[in-house]
């Protein structure tokens, strides 16, 4: 029924933590799915692909600070 909902009038995002580069993660409180922003800003939906990105980018913003 929740995921019901967020087809007909959309998810409800909540972010996530903080994080030290430009992407961010959400999680939506209807359906407790968990989102992410790609390099544009718009949200996608949080699967291996994006985690992997997620974790190089940080891994490169770390190396590239010392």
């Amino acid at each position: 029924m929740k995921s019901l909902i967020c087809k007909v009038i959309g998810h409800k995002y909540t972010k996530n933590g903080h994080s030290e580069i430009h992407t961010n993660d959400y999680e939506c409180k209807n359906c407790n799915e968990k989102f992410t922003t790609d390099g544009y800003g718009t949200i996608v939906k949080l699967t291996s692909f994006w985690k992997e990105n997620n974790l190089l980018f940080e891994q490169y913003a770390q190396e590239s600070r010392i």
